[in-house]
């Protein structure tokens, strides 16, 4: 037992004694490596073993290596063993001094990705932004990124012994993000001697363009970033930024050369590069040459890593076209394989290309072409045509309406063409295009392509037909449909701002659409539509390409108006007659006047109207200009800086006029790259006072700086300063206020300033101007729209101050609508004198000064004058006690004279009783009294008999009243008393 015990114990140590060490290295265990430069410029060749598979040994001594700056030339190594350059074996290649990357199954060594979300603390009330989607991602043949609102980076630090360069090519359609290029050396400063390489210009779509910048000796940290601009957008969805190669050059030697990667070989010693393999030919990596596919069961494309099995044929391997036209106007189908065929049609259940169709009449030409040798083409000038006969005069006194129209795809229009262009180096090698069939024209993949369809169609230029307003020039319409498996897209760009520009996207599945684009310009122009069978975020196999093959984009009719080149459907009539004898259309109308539909002549527009063109019909072409603007020609409407709102009170905003700008909320990345917008206003004036944004940032391919710039009432642009070369990088202009449409005060925007976060208190005084962009966005499919607020502030001055939503960050919440506060001395009413307040000086030789001071709300125009007048006195000026009895004695005085006067009235009343009953007692009474015969009544007589009594009226009441307390004051004996009665004989 004690034995056995023994013998576990010797077992469990050795086993730990193995376990805690490792073996000795020996000398096959070593290789060699370089130290790190020393301060003379020189560095040691030292052996070391791998990690973690053995210990101590005896290496072989240091030795003194080569120069720190010394490489090897492209195709060669440099062999540690005896520190010569040796050439690169077959199956693999070298650059010498520098590194190419251009495998993209995952991130390459040396390369970190990176996403930065700084949006969350300076937009409140968003939910938190998931930055997954937005960061680098390997795609195999290339890297892509999704702009959108984080900051996304991808960075190699690289260390360079000598002066070199960096190299990479790119794909960047989408102007409306951002894409920056940038390089920082050891002391953390930008390289700025090519400061346009910082900001790569943008591409078309599938197109890549190469950009090469100059780096110098030491540590270099290379950038790539994007971010989308629209901050708070989450509408906005942008284009990928792609990069497919990276070469890096002047770095040290290399002590091993690369192995091809698939699909690519190199035959011979001292290769630079690796070539394609052709067409039926595969390779894996490191191959000094490319095996060929079984020609009867596989194929391959260029570049191939595998051969594929070749399928048995089917519907989609060939398709159908439309023989031209012969003398008798005849036709037939006709079905043509898809070149190269990769299906085996002679296996059982294979389709066999379909034989020629009958014979049929020829479909009509498109409106403005007739035949001409079985051919369609343009009417000449002139002439019109609906398609379907030969072109005709237009009658007298009649132009034709020139535009492009087609609605028959019986071939491809010359002014149109078909590109297919891929992700990679390589080309479409089946024929995937676009491709015409009769109703309509469709897209065609061929097996195996992962492309985009792209279809262009060029304009040469639109009529203006006479004076424009500010307004469409032309109108594109098309009719479009979708049927896809996946998440395919269709997209329709334009370039009229000056580069490629996506105008709308759809996803998926999409019902026949009739879709319009408002021109705005007369220039040159191209449209192009664009699809792309599954999302460029799906892994990218031969089983996807296969699953989404069948995905197809379909277009039905294309129309573009007012064109100067293309055909006439039609004439219209000329009431002003022809310009250059027929040959550029009718002369137009004078500007501000409409044709009358009944007898064809130029007639006004009423006051204060405008009217697009000089050639519109009726006077419901005549379109009212907004509040507070007036028509300008009878073309446009303007401001002229003045305004009178509804109560009569007048505002002068001239002291706004020049273009004024606005800084957004400044942002930082994560690596402290700062940017911000900036606004640029022009309140009100003419054209001439319109606020310009410029781009001054180029590609490297441009010879000198190329200025883009944008002309708008409203404009916004990206401004990112540079820290080391002190300038302020200016890109993305873009119109958020092509013209000012109304003016208007007394309404009430409440809830929009509590939802932006402004002071509501006051608000029914501000003033606003209405802007609008009618140019359509993805995210803004009615246009841009921005009001600005004009607040009275007698406390700023007239230039005043510019906010911000305080609850907005960049002066909208929704990447739509912009709203600004402007607090200024100008926003207050012109002081009216019947405004002001009267101060009358002292009186001084019977005349007083008026002098007026105006109140604090509005300002002076022109200063009010001093006026005199002649002395008053104001009651305010007495004694109080005098003041309150001034009016009582006047009502007491008022009083009294109404009482004599109706005093006077009654006994004038009385008067005149009296004198009539006296006139009436006796006609014949000459005035004396008779004799009297007795002084004494007789006897049984009574005292009442022959005696007469005056009835007493109001007024004798009155004055017998006044009489008998008369009578009692003085108490006279010989007045008779009441009951005193007066004989008569």
């Amino acid at each position: 037992m004690a034995n056995f015990l023994v013998l576990l114990f010797s077992m469990v140590l050795t086993a730990y004694t193995s376990e805690g060490r490792l073996p000795t290295c020996q000398p096959n265990d070593f290789h060699y490596e370089f130290t790190g430069c020393d301060s003379n410029g020189g560095r040691w060749r030292v052996s070391v073993p791998e990690p973690d598979k053995c210990e101590g040994g005896a290496p072989p001594p240091p030795v003194r290596g080569k120069d720190c700056k010394f490489t090897c030339d492209a195709g060669q190594f440099l062999n540690m063993t005896d520190q010569v350059c040796n050439p690169c074996p077959p199956g693999t290649y070298s650059l010498g001094g520098g590194a190419r990357f251009d495998e993209w199954d995952k991130i390459p060594q040396g390369f970190t990705a990176d996403v930065d979300n700084f949006l969350d603390s300076i937009v409140p009330g968003k939910d938190h932004i998931n930055c997954t989607d937005t960061e680098w991602k390997p795609k195999g043949e290339f890297i892509a990124s999704y702009p959108g609102p984080c900051s996304s980076n991808l960075v190699y630090s690289v260390t360079l012994v000598q002066p070199g360069s960096v190299t990479f090519e790119y794909q960047y359609t989408d102007s409306a993000s951002m894409f920056q290029f940038k390089v920082q050396n050891d002391q953390c400063q930008s390289v700025a001697d090519q400061e346009a390489s910082s900001w790569p210009g943008p591409t078309k779509e599938g197109e890549f363009k190469q950009i090469n910048l100059v780096l110098k000796t030491g540590l270099n940290v290379i950038i790539w970033r994007t971010m989308g601009l629209n901050i708070g957008d989450t509408k906005t969805k942008y284009k990928p930024v792609m990069i497919r190669k990276i070469e890096v050059t002047g770095v040290a030697y290399t002590s091993e050369c690369t192995k091809c990667r698939a699909g690519t070989h190199s035959s011979k010693e001292g290769a630079q590069f690796c070539t394609p393999c052709d067409v039926n030919t595969f390779s894996e990596r490191g191959a000094a040459q490319c095996n060929p596919c079984d020609a009867a069961t596989l194929y391959s494309r260029k570049g191939a890593s595998k051969c594929l099995a070749r399928p048995v044929c089917t519907d989609r391997d060939y398709y159908e076209t439309q023989a031209p036209c012969n003398s008798e106007q005849k036709t037939y189908t006709e079905y043509k394989w898809i070149l190269p065929q990769v299906c085996r049609e002679n296996d059982d259940g294979a389709v066999r290309l379909p034989s020629e169709g009958p014979p049929r009449d020829c479909p009509p030409c498109n409106p403005g072409h007739e035949y001409v040798n079985g051919v369609c083409q343009v009417c000449g000038d002139n002439k019109y045509s609906d398609g379907s006969g030969l072109c005709k005069l237009c009658p007298a006194s009649t132009s034709p309406t020139y535009g492009i129209e087609y609605k028959w795809w019986n071939e491809m229009p010359v002014n149109m063409s078909s590109e297919c262009i891929t992700f990679t180096e390589s080309e479409c090698e089946s024929e995937s295009r676009w491709m015409v069939a009769g109703g309509h024209v469709h897209t065609h993949y061929g097996r195996g392509d992962d492309a985009y369809l792209i279809l262009l169609l060029k304009v040469g230029g639109f009529r203006t037909n006479g004076a424009s307003m500010d307004g469409e020039i032309a109108r594109i319409e098309f009719v479009f449909e979708t049927n896809c498996t996946g998440k395919c897209e269709f997209i329709f760009l334009s370039d009229d701002t000056g580069h490629s520009t996506i105008i709308n996207t759809w996803e998926g599945n999409q019902q026949k659409t009739k879709y319009k684009y408002s021109i705005h310009s007369a220039d040159p122009i191209t449209f192009t539509w664009a699809f792309e069978h599954s999302d460029w975020t799906i892994e990218d196999t031969d089983q996807t390409r296969e699953k989404f093959v069948n995905d197809v984009a379909k277009i039905y009719s294309i129309k573009v108006t007012n064109t100067l080149q293309g055909g006439a459907s039609g004439c219209q009539k000329c009431p002003k007659g022809l310009a250059l004898n027929g040959q550029s259309g009718c002369v137009p109308c004078p500007a501000g006047h409409y044709i009358d539909v009944n007898d064809t002549s130029c007639k006004p527009c009423p006051p204060n109207t405008v009217i697009p063109n000089g050639y519109s019909w009726g006077p419901e072409s005549c379109v009212k200009c907004g509040d507070g603007l007036r028509a300008v020609e009878g073309q446009r409407c303007e401001t002229d800086c003045m305004y009178r709102d509804q109560d009569g009170r007048e505002y002068d905003f001239s002291s706004l006029a020049g273009p004024k700008l606005i800084q957004g909320s400044h942002l930082f990345t994560g690596t402290g790259t700062q940017y911000y917008h900036g606004f640029n206003i022009s309140l009100c004036g003419s054209r001439d006072t319109m606020a310009i944004c410029r781009n001054n940032v180029s590609s490297s391919d441009s010879k000198r700086l190329k200025i883009h710039q944008t002309s708008a009432m409203v404009c916004r642009t990206t401004l990112v300063p540079d820290r080391d070369s002190g300038t302020v990088v200016s890109t993305q202009p873009v119109s958020v206020g092509d013209s000012l449409y109304k003016i208007v005060s007394n309404v009430s925007l409440t809830d929009m300033y509590l939802r932006e976060g402004y002071q509501k208190d006051g608000s029914e005084n501000d003033i606003h101007f209405y802007f609008k962009s009618e140019k359509s966005t993805i995210a803004c499919v009615s246009g841009r729209n921005t009001i600005i607020s004009l607040r009275c502030d007698p406390s700023e001055t007239k230039a005043g101050t510019l906010e911000m939503p305080p609850k907005c960050a960049d002066g909208t919440c929704d990447g739509c609508d912009f709203h600004f506060m402007w607090r200024t001395q100008s926003a207050c009413a012109v002081c009216r004198k019947e405004d002001a307040e009267k101060i009358i000086g002292e009186c001084e030789d019977g005349v007083q000064l008026v002098h007026f001071t105006p109140p604090a709300n509005c300002v002076l125009k022109s200063k009010l004058e001093t006026e005199k007048q002649a002395c008053t006195v104001k009651l305010s000026a007495l004694p109080f006690a005098l003041q309150v009895a001034i009016p009582i004695a006047a009502a007491f005085s008022l009083l009294m004279l109404l009482v004599v006067m109706y005093c006077w009235h009654k006994n004038r009343g009385l008067e005149v009783k009296y004198m009539k009953l006296a006139e009436n007692s006796d006609r014949n009474y000459d005035g004396e009294l008779p004799g009297v015969d007795s002084c004494a009544l007789e006897d049984g007589e009574d005292d009442q008999y022959d005696s007469v009594t005056f009835k007493e009226s109001r007024g004798a009441r009155f004055f017998k009243k006044l009489r008998g307390k008369r009578g009692k004051d003085d108490e006279n004996p010989f007045e008779p008393s009441n009951g005193e009665k007066i004989p008569l004989t």
